[in-house]
This record gives structure tokens, C-alpha cells and sequence, in this order.
């Protein structure tokens, strides 16, 4: 009787410290995105890579000036599926 009682009292509690721990997790891990911090570091790695230019908002204002791009809501989007399509097919290595 004692062998089952301590099976379900420390499954019980390996269950719920597992809960509490990804509770945790989950709220750093959201707040670290929330808050911009992992945003910017991603848009770091990809500056770094080659994959987006260093001065983006210089970039996206001249593309949007130049009428390649265009602005709904906080979003930018292309203006003609041509060129959209031409970037999709000629990646830069």
C-alpha cells in the first residue's frame, strides 16, 4: 500500500514541478519577445547573415518613396506581384 501511495505522491509531483517549470519558461520567453529584445536581436542576426541591409528603415522609406513597396497598417507589401515573384526566384546566395 505504501508503494503505491509513493508513486502517485511523486508523480504528482514531478508533474506539477514539470508544470511549474514550463510555466516559467513560457513567460520569460514571452516577455523576451514581447518586449522587442528578441525582435531586434533576430533583425541583428539577420543584418549580420547578409540578409537584410543595415539601415532597414532608410531602406524600406526609399523602397516605399521609389514605389516598389507599400504601407497598410504596420505592414509593408510589395506593389507589383512581378517583381515579387522575380525576388522569389532569384534568391541572393
Amino acid at each position: 500500500m505504501t508503494l503505491r501511495w509513493r508513486f502517485s505522491s511523486g508523480l504528482a509531483f514531478k508533474l506539477a514541478s514539470q508544470l511549474a517549470l514550463a510555466l516559467v519558461f513560457g513567460m520569460v520567453v514571452g516577455l523576451y519577445w514581447l518586449s522587442g529584445a528578441g525582435r531586434r536581436y533576430l533583425v541583428f542576426l539577420l543584418c549580420i547573415r547578409g540578409r537584410l541591409p543595415w539601415h532597414l528603415g532608410t531602406f524600406l522609406n526609399w523602397a516605399y518613396e521609389a514605389g516598389l513597396l507599400r504601407i497598410s497598417g504596420v505592414a509593408y507589401q510589395f506593389r507589383h506581384r512581378e517583381l515579387q515573384d522575380w525576388l522569389t526566384a532569384h534568391p541572393t546566395p
